[in-house]
């Protein structure tokens, strides 16, 4: 093992920046998916409290565990679906900025001189 490279090492530093740089997009996407499928849980879960105790899509005891795992699937699939845009939107916010180049500050005109006394 002595003298071997890792395959970072043999990679140059500009790809292995635009790796990383690529995983925090990643990751980024993955955290704003997440945080809508959450979302979209919450609100399916609160629709569903509205509907009648007795009626609804799981009627009995058991109805609040089922329609939690129904809420929570249906939020996740949603999202994965492509969500209602929320996840391209937070993604979006999340993303740095890049501040471009630094301004220089404005060059002003030299100052004129002054007029010359008259006789």
């Amino acid at each position: 093992m002595l003298g071997a490279t890792s395959p970072s090492a043999a990679r140059p530093a500009a790809e292995t920046g635009a790796t990383v740089k690529g995983a925090a997009d990643a990751r980024r996407a993955d955290t704003a998916k997440e945080f809508e499928a959450v979302f979209l849980s919450m609100l399916l879960k609160e629709m569903r409290q509205t509907l009648d105790p007795d009626g609804g899509l799981f009627p009995g005891d058991t109805g609040d565990i089922q329609g939690g795992l129904f809420d929570l699937y249906l939020g996740r699939h949603l999202a994965d679906s492509g969500g209602v845009g929320m996840a391209a939107a937070i993604a979006r916010q999340l993303r740095p900025t890049d501040p471009g180049p630094p301004h220089a500050a404005p060059q002003l005109p030299p100052p004129a001189a002054p007029p010359l006394p008259r006789n």
